[in-house]
């Protein structure tokens, strides 16, 4: 019998990239100093909304089956000349996603919230891995629990949507 013990699932799959209607606007709301419309104005469309919403409760249906799913912010950064963004969760949200809007290989690197605990019992790699790159490409979308630490390593002329989820479970 193989069991997953304290499994943290994450879900890919493809956005039709003319339906989404995001219309930003772009400061610098990161250390990193990479331009993003992070906490300034980002305007979704409201068939572009329904459209993503319904995308991704499509993804989510693999494992649950009744759920309710909001949309609580998104927004857009662009990475230009060896722009970065430092590792950081999502606070005050269950789900995140990332939307590949222009890419030409995906920087983005998840790390297992146990990776210290892996670290120091030095089994990196070996039984469980400490940090995951998905192998992305531009219309693809990944839905993650917001709670995983994640960051974007150096990177030029590449555009991601990001945005969060309110998700909860109905009986």
């Amino acid at each position: 019998m193989k069991l997953e013990l304290f499994s943290v699932p994450v879900f890919i799959g493809n956005v039709d990239l003319k339906k989404v209607k995001l219309t930003s606007e772009m400061g610098q709301a990161f250390p990193s100093k990479t331009p993003s419309s992070y906490n300034c104005k980002n305007t979704l469309d409201p068939e572009s909304a329904k459209y993503l919403t319904n995308t991704i409760a499509a993804l989510l249906k693999e494992k649950y089956q009744r759920f309710t799913l909001r949309i609580t912010n998104i927004w857009r950064n662009k990475y230009l000349n060896k722009d970065y963004q430092e590792p950081h969760i999502h606070v005050d949200s269950h789900l995140s996603f990332i939307i590949y809007e222009k890419v030409n290989s995906p920087h983005t690197i998840f790390y297992n919230p146990a990776k210290y605990l892996i670290d120091a019992s030095q089994v990196t790699d070996t039984i469980v891995f400490r940090n995951f790159r998905p192998q992305l490409k531009q219309g693809q979308m990944i839905v993650f629990p917001s709670f995983v630490e994640h960051m974007v390593d150096t990177n030029s002329d590449q555009v991601t949507i990001s945005g969060n989820l309110d998700f909860k479970l109905n009986q």
